[in-house]
C-alpha cells in the first residue's frame, strides 16, 4: 500500500510503514544514481562551464560601467550633432522653398555698387530705401535668418560707399543744378539707417564748403607761376570766377542766413580763411613786381574781385586796401630814401678828389637867377641849372609817377608825414654837409666858388624845390577842408635861415 493511498491517521497508527516506505525510497534513489551517473557529471560540468560564463560576463559588465560615460558623450554629440543637420537641413528647406526670392535680394548689394559706379545715385538710394523697408523689419525678428542678416550689413556698407562717391563728385566742376542734387542725395543717405544728430546741417555746410574748397584749389594749380604779374592776375580771375561760383551754390544750398543780424558762421569762416589765405600769396608777390602800373592793375583787379563778392554779401575791400597801402607806402618810401640819398652821394662827391670830377655838378656856370615859374604842368625852370638837384628831382617825380597809379586816400596822411620827413632830411643833408666839409653858402664874384654853389642851391631848394614838391603831391592828393595834413608846418619845418643862417655861423668860425 502506497503512502499516498493512506490517511493521515493510518500514518499516525503505523509509523513503521512509513518507516519502511522511506527506506524503500532511498533504495531505488541509490539504483536510479548508480544507474544514471553519467547525469550527475555532465550536471557537474555544466556548473563549471556556466561559472566561467558567469566570470566573463562580470568582467564585460564591469566594461561596459566603464565605458558608459564615454558613450554617453558620444550619444550627446550625437544628439547635437543630428539637432545641428536637422536645423541645417531645415534652413536648406527653406532656402530652397524661396530661392527665387532669396536670389532677387542677393542682387541689392550688387545693385547697388553697379548704380554708384555709373554714377546713377538716385537710383542707388532708391534701391537702399527698398532693401531697408523689406529687411529691417524681418531683421529685427529673433527668428531671422542669418543670410539677411548679412545682406542687410552690405546694404549698409553699399550706403556708405555711396555717400563717399557724392562727397568725390562735389570735388568736381558742377553746375548749382548739379550740386542741389548732390546735396539732397547726402542728407538722404545720412538718414537712412539713423536719425541726423543735432547740429547736421553745421556739419553738412562745413563739408560742403570744404569739397568745393578743394575744387577751388584744384582750378588754380595749372597756372604758370614764370611771371609773377601774369600769375597774379590768373589766379584773380580764377578766384573770382570760383568764389562766386561757390556762394552762389552755398546760398541756393542752405539759404541766406544773414538776417536779423544772424550771419552764417560756416560761411563767414570759409570766407575770411580764404581772404587771408589770398592775401598771403598777394603779400609774397607783389615785391617781385616790379612795375607800377603792373600793381595797379592788380589792385584794381582786387577790389573789382572783393567789390564783386559784395553782391553775395563777401566784400573784403577794406582787407585789399590795407594789403596794399602797406606795400605802397614801403615802395614808395624806399624810393624818396633812395633819391635823397643818391642826392647826398653827389653832395659828397665834391669834396672827394678823385670822385669830384665825375661828380654830378651842383650849379651850371651858365646859371643866372630866374623868376619863379608860373608853370603848372612841370618843375621850375630853374631846377635845370642844378644837375644835382634835377637829379634829386626826377627821383621824386619817378615815385610821384608811380604813386600817382595807386592814390589811396587812406595813405594821404602817413605820405604827407613821410614826404615832410623827406623834405626835412634833404634839408640836413645840405646842413650836415656844410658843417662836415666846413663850407657854408655865402655869396662870391667867382660862381664856380662851392659857397656860391650852395647859396644858389639853398635859395632854390627854398624857393622853387620845396614848393613844388608840395605842388606835386596836392595834384595826387587835393587838399579839402576837414582832411588832415602834415605838410601845412613844412615852409615852416624847413626855413630859409635853416639852410643859410647855420651855413654862415660856420662861415664866420672860419
Amino acid at each position: 500500500m502506497l503512502l499516498g493511498q493512506s490517511s493521515q491517521d493510518e500514518l499516525l497508527g503505523k509509523p513503521w510503514r512509513l518507516a519502511r516506505q522511506m527506506d524503500d525510497v532511498g533504495e531505488r534513489l541509490s539504483r536510479l544514481a548508480l544507474k544514471n551517473y553519467h547525469v550527475f557529471v555532465q550536471s557537474q560540468q555544466c556548473s563549471q562551464v556556466v561559472t566561467a560564463e558567469l566570470q566573463t560576463i562580470a568582467g564585460n559588465v564591469d566594461a561596459v560601467e566603464a565605458a558608459l560615460p564615454e558613450l554617453l558623450a558620444a550619444c550627446s554629440a550625437l544628439d547635437t550633432t543630428v539637432h545641428a543637420a536637422a536645423k541645417t537641413n531645415t534652413e536648406i528647406q527653406y532656402i530652397l522653398a524661396h530661392h527665387t526670392q532669396l536670389m532677387e535680394l542677393l542682387e541689392i548689394p550688387e545693385l547697388v555698387e553697379a548704380c554708384i559706379a555709373s554714377d546713377l545715385l538716385e537710383e542707388a538710394l532708391d534701391a537702399i530705401q527698398f532693401a531697408k523697408t523689406l529687411l529691417v523689419d524681418e531683421v529685427a525678428k529673433p527668428t531671422s535668418h542669418a543670410i539677411l542678416r548679412s545682406l542687410l550689413r552690405e546694404v549698409q556698407e553699399a550706403t556708405t560707399t555711396l555717400r563717399s562717391k557724392i562727397i568725390e563728385t562735389l570735388q568736381q566742376d558742377l553746375p548749382l543744378a548739379k550740386c542741389l542734387h548732390l546735396v539732397a542725395y547726402l542728407r538722404r543717405a545720412d538718414a537712412m539707417w539713423s536719425p541726423v544728430p543735432t547740429g547736421y546741417e553745421e556739419a553738412l555746410k562745413h563739408e560742403f564748403l570744404d569739397c568745393r574748397s578743394k575744387w577751388l584749389a584744384h582750378t588754380t594749380q595749372g597756372l604758370a607761376t614764370s611771371d609773377p604779374y601774369h600769375h597774379l592776375m590768373q589766379l584773380i580771375d580764377a578766384k573770382r570766377t570760383g568764389w562766386f561760383d561757390l556762394i552762389t551754390q552755398y546760398t541756393a544750398i542752405f539759404g541766406h542766413q544773414q538776417v536779423l543780424e544772424k550771419t552764417d558762421t560756416p560761411l563767414c569762416n570759409w570766407a575770411v580763411r580764404l581772404v587771408v589765405d589770398l592775401m598771403v600769396v598777394v603779400d609774397a608777390l607783389l615785391p617781385k613786381i616790379d612795375d607800377f602800373g603792373s600793381i595797379a592793375s592788380v589792385l584794381e583787379q582786387m577790389l573789382f574781385f572783393a567789390g564783386s563778392l559784395g553782391r553775395v554779401q563777401v566784400d573784403f575791400s577794406s582787407l585789399v586796401l590795407v594789403g596794399f597801402e602797406q606795400h605802397i607806402l614801403e615802395r614808395i618810401s624806399v624810393q624818396w630814401t633812395t633819391a635823397v640819398s643818391d642826392f647826398q652821394a653827389s653832395l659828397h662827391a665834391h669834396v672827394q678828389p678823385k670822385a669830384a670830377y665825375s661828380a654830378t655838378p651842383i650849379m651850371l656856370a651858365s646859371f643866372r637867377q630866374l623868376a619863379m615859374s608860373a608853370s603848372q604842368d612841370g618843375p621850375p625852370h630853374a631846377l635845370m641849372a642844378f644837375p644835382i638837384l634835377a637829379q634829386l628831382t626826377n627821383g621824386m617825380l619817378a615815385s610821384f609817377n608811380d604813386l600817382r597809379l595807386c592814390p589811396l586816400n587812406a595813405l594821404r596822411v602817413r605820405f604827407s608825414t613821410q614826404l615832410q620827413a623827406t623834405l626835412e632830411r634833404v634839408a640836413e643833408v645840405l646842413k650836415t654837409f656844410c658843417a662836415t666839409t666846413g663850407v657854408a653858402p655865402a655869396h662870391s664874384d667867382d660862381a664856380r666858388c662851392l659857397d656860391m654853389q650852395l647859396l644858389k642851391l639853398t635859395q632854390v631848394l627854398h624857393d622853387e624845390w620845396v614848393p613844388y614838391m608840395l605842388q606835386c603831391f596836392d595834384a595826387l592828393y587835393s587838399t579839402h577842408v576837414g582832411l588832415p595834413s602834415k605838410l601845412d608846418q613844412v615852409r615852416s619845418t624847413v626855413p630859409k635861415a635853416s639852410l643859410i643862417g647855420g651855413s654862415r655861423r660856420v662861415s664866420k668860425r672860419r
